[in-house]
C-alpha cells in the first residue's frame, strides 16, 4: 500500500484522537446523549480550532522577525554589532522560538494521542508493517499540520521580504524545516518518557518531585517568547561580546550551535545578490554547519516515520505497588481531598499543569527581572505588577480547573461528594497559586526592596478579591450545569463559554487593584484597608452567590 492508502486508513484513528481529546470517554467521562455524528463533528472542529490558534501564535513569531529587522529596532538593540551578525541573531531567536513552541504544542497533544489507543484496531487488520508505520507518521503530521505549515510558509516569506532577497527566504525555509523536524522528534521522545515514567507513575514524594520537575521543564518553552523579547538587549550584548572580546573557540561554538548556522546562512544570502552588507562571518562556516545539520535532519525524518507507531505501543512503567500492609488510607476533609486529586491529576496532564505553573513562572520572571536589571529602580511597582498579573492569571484560568473533573469523575462519582466540596477545593487551588506566586515575587524583590511590609499589605488586601473571583466563576459553571440538568463533567461547554465565565471573574479581581491605583497617592493606612474592605465585600457576595444559604438551595 502507498501513502494515499495510508492517508485513507488514518481517517478513523484521527477521528478517535479528536473525540478522546474533547470528551475523554476513556478517562472516565460519561458519554453525552447528543447523537454520535454531532459529537464527532464538534470534536473535529474544536481540534482544528486549537491547531489554528497555535498556528496563529507561531505566525506572529515569524512576523515579529520583520519588526526586529526594522532600522529603528536594529539601532536600539544592535548597537555596534555588524548588521549581518545582528540579522543572524534575530533569525536564530525566531528559529529557537519556533522550536520551543512546536515542541511545547507536541507535549500537550501527545498524551491524548497515546491514550486514545487509536491504532489498536489497525494493528489487528491485514495491513503490512510499512503502511502501519506510515499511518502513524500521518497521524502525527495531522496533529502538527497547521502549526508546522504556519512556520514553513510565513517565516521564510517574511524573511525574504524583510531582507529583499528570495535566496534568504530559501535558506530560512531549510532552517524552519530542520527546526520543525527536531521539535517533533523532541516531542515524541519526551512524550514517551512522560507516558512511561510519569502518566502512570505511583504517588509519593519522590515520584511527585520527578513529575513536577518534568512539567516545569515542559512549561519553560512557553516563556521563550517573553524571555527573548524582554532580554533581547542582553542577548545581543552577549553576541557582541563574543564577537569582539570572546575567545575564538567560544565564538565558533556559538556560530555552529543549532540552529544558528541556518540563521547565519540566511543573513549571508543577500550578500550574493548585493542587497545587504557582508555578514562579517565567513559564510563557509554557515554552509558547513547547515549541510551537517540537514544530513542529520534527513536521518531524523526517516526515524520519524517509524517512531509514532512504536510510541503508541509504549506502556506506562508504573512499577509495583508494594505489600498490602504498607498501604494506608489517610482520611481528610472532602475539599482538601478534591485539591489533592486536582494536583495529582495536573501532575500527570501537561495541559492542566501549565495552568498552575503559568502564574508562578510569570511572577518569577517579573521578580527576576527586578533583580537583574540595574536600570530599574521602581521595584515596588514591578512587584505589584507581578502580583496583579498572578492574580488575574489565576482567576482567568480558574474555570479550566472545572474541566479536571472529566478525569477525576471516574473514581469520585461513587462518593457522597457534595458540589460545594468540589467548589471549595478548586477555590483553594486558585488561592494557593496566588499565594505562592506572590511569595516568589516577594522573595526575589527583597534583593532590591528591603521594606516588605507594604508589599505584604498589598498581597493580603488583594487576596479576598482573588477568592471572590474564583467563587463567582465556579458558581456560574455549577449553576449552568444544574440548569441543564447535567453532571458537572458532562457540561460540554466550548472554550468560548469558559472565557465568558472568566471575564466577570477577572473584573472582580481587578476592582481592588483599580481601587489601589486610585488611592495609592494617599496614606497607606487608608489605601490598603480600603482596598481590603472592598475585596472582602466582593468575597461575601460571591460566596453567597456560589454556595448559597444553608437550607435555601445551597450547593
Amino acid at each position: 500500500m502507498g501513502w494515499r492508502e495510508a492517508w485513507r486508513l488514518s481517517e478513523a484513528p484521527y477521528t478517535e484522537i479528536a473525540f478522546q481529546a474533547i470528551y475523554a470517554i476513556r478517562q472516565g467521562n460519561l458519554p453525552s446523549s447528543t447523537p454520535d455524528e454531532e459529537l464527532t463533528e464538534k470534536a473535529l472542529r474544536r481540534v482544528t480550532q486549537s491547531k489554528l490558534m497555535v498556528a496563529f501564535v507561531l505566525g506572529l513569531v515569524g512576523i515579529g522577525a520583520y519588526l526586529f529587522l526594522t532600522q529603528r529596532v536594529e539601532t536600539a538593540l544592535g548597537g555596534g554589532l555588524p548588521r549581518g551578525l545582528y540579522v543572524a541573531g534575530v533569525l536564530d531567536g525566531v528559529l529557537v522560538l519556533e522550536l520551543a513552541l512546536v515542541w511545547w504544542t507536541g507535549l500537550q497533544i501527545l498524551p491524548t494521542f497515546l491514550g486514545s489507543s487509536s491504532m489498536t484496531l489497525l494493528e489487528t487488520m491485514p495491513v503490512d508493517e510499512r503502511t502501519l508505520d506510515r499511518v502513524g507518521a500521518i497521524l502525527v503530521f495531522r496533529l502538527f499540520d497547521a502549526p508546522a505549515l504556519s512556520c514553513v510558509v510565513i517565516t521564510p516569506l517574511v524573511v525574504a521580504v524583510s531582507l529583499n532577497s528570495p535566496l534568504a527566504g530559501v535558506a530560512m525555509f531549510l532552517g524552519v524545516i530542520a527546526v520543525v523536524s527536531v521539535a517533533i522528534a523532541l516531542a515524541l521522545l519526551t512524550g514517551r518518557f512522560f507516558v512511561r515514567r510519569i502518566q502512570g507513575a505511583r504517588g509519593g514524594g519522590r515520584q511527585s518531585l520527578v513529575r513536577w520537575s518534568y512539567l516545569l521543564l515542559w512549561a519553560i518553552p512557553a516563556f521563550a517568547m517573553y524571555g527573548f523579547v524582554t532580554f533581547s538587549g542582553q542577548y545581543f550584548a552577549l553576541v557582541q561580546q563574543l564577537w569582539y572580546y570572546g575567545p575564538a573557540p567560544a565564538f565558533t561554538a556559538f556560530v555552529l550551535s543549532f540552529p544558528f548556522p541556518f540563521a547565519l546562512l540566511t543573513a549571508s544570502a543577500p550578500t550574493l545578490q548585493g542587497v545587504a552588507p557582508t555578514s562579517t562571518v565567513d559564510p563557509l562556516w554557515a554552509l558547513f554547519g547547515s549541510l551537517v545539520y540537514l544530513e542529520a535532519v534527513g536521518a531524523l525524518v526517516v526515524w520519524l516515520v517509524r517512531a509514532p507507531r512504536r510510541l503508541v505501543r509504549s506502556t506506562p512503567d508504573a512499577g509495583g505497588v508494594g505489600r498490602a500492609e504498607d498501604l494506608r488510607l489517610v482520611p481528610s476533609r472532602a475539599s482538601l481531598a478534591v485539591l489533592v486529586k486536582d494536583l495529582r491529576t495536573a501532575s500527570r496532564t501537561p495541559g492542566y499543569a501549565f495552568l498552575i505553573l503559568l502564574p508562578l513562572l510569570d511572577a518569577m520572571a517579573i521578580g527576576f527581572w527586578t533583580v537583574v536589571n540595574p536600570a530599574n529602580g521602581d521595584t515596588f511597582n514591578l512587584g505589584i505588577a507581578a502580583v496583579a498579573t498572578a492574580a488575574l492569571l489565576a482567576t482567568f484560568f480558574g474555570p479550566a480547573f472545572f474541566a479536571i473533573e472529566v478525569m477525576g469523575y471516574s473514581y469520585a462519582r461513587t462518593l457522597p461528594l457534595a458540589d460545594h466540596h468540589v467548589l471549595l477545593g478548586k477555590v483553594l487551588l486558585v488561592a494557593i497559586i496566588y499565594l505562592i506566586a506572590s511569595g516568589l515575587v516577594l522573595g526575589l524583590t527583597l534583593f532590591r526592596f528591603f521594606d516588605p511590609w507594604l508589599f505584604l499589605a498589598f498581597i493580603a488586601a488583594e487576596f479576598p478579591g482573588v477568592l471572590a473571583a474564583s467563587f463567582l466563576e465556579l458558581g456560574l459553571l455549577f449553576r449552568e450545569a444544574r440548569r441543564r440538568g447535567l453532571p458537572i463533567v458532562n457540561l460540554y461547554s466550548g472554550a468560548w463559554i469558559a472565557t465568558l465565565v472568566a471575564i466577570p471573574g477577572v473584573l472582580v479581581a481587578a476592582v481592588p487593584l483599580a481601587a489601589f491605583e486610585f488611592l495609592r497617592a494617599g496614606p497607606a493606612l487608608v489605601t490598603f484597608p480600603s482596598m481590603g474592605a472592598l475585596a472582602l465585600l466582593e468575597l461575601g457576595l460571591a460566596a453567597l452567590f456560589a454556595i448559597g444559604r444553608p437550607g435555601r438551595g445551597a450547593l
